[in-house]
């Protein structure tokens, strides 16, 4: 992981790198009952420091293989999916602005908690209305990751219902709006 982290600084990573035995501690769990203890979790400010992250590890996996990337938020998936043995990505540090808001729509970045993008769409008067349970404590980047669902899912529909565009980083490093054709 050392190469990793001279060559994220060297890119020009702007956020937080830590590799710390308190933070892989913390970050081995999530609302699951697994326990994996990655290597390195990151802090990205920006896109671009998440596509400098992205590229940095497709050419690192050329040597190891084992490398992946996890995107984490709050941490509240129970199956585990915001957990992993490599590198954890946590976007609730600096990724947490709310956009545009108004009565049919919303852009916000995905360490947005919830209970915060609520309180601005019913601002508005506007609800999305797929929240789970957790809904004081996840993000809305965690809510669209897992397609998340509740208690009002069975009659209006789960996120994806919700969600007309997403601005993406694939493997290839680059950044995509990805939206029905």
């Amino acid at each position: 992981m050392k190469e990793i982290i001279q060559t994220l600084k060297k890119q020009g990573f702007k956020g937080e790198i830590d590799d710390s035995k308190a933070s892989r501690d913390f970050y081995s769990h999530d609302a699951s009952m697994f326990e994996i203890q990655p290597q390195l979790i990151v802090f990205p400010k920006d896109s671009h420091d998440v596509q400098t992250l992205i590229t940095t590890v497709a050419h690192a996996k050329k040597g190891n293989p084992t490398l992946s990337v996890t995107a984490r938020s709050a941490g509240t998936d129970m199956a585990g999916g915001a957990i992993n043995d490599s590198i954890i990505v946590d976007f609730t540090k600096h990724l947490k602005k709310i956009g545009r808001v108004d009565a049919h729509q919303a852009h916000t970045q995905p360490g947005v908690y919830y209970r915060d993008f609520e309180k601005e769409t019913l601002r508005h008067g506007a609800l999305m209305p797929s929240y789970p349970a957790s809904r004081e404590l996840c993000t809305v980047g965690g809510m669209v990751a897992n397609n998340s669902g509740g208690e009002k899912s069975l009659e209006f529909g789960k996120v994806k219902d919700f969600v007309d565009e997403l601005k993406v980083v694939f493997a290839d490093g680059n950044e995509y709006i990805v939206k029905p054709l």
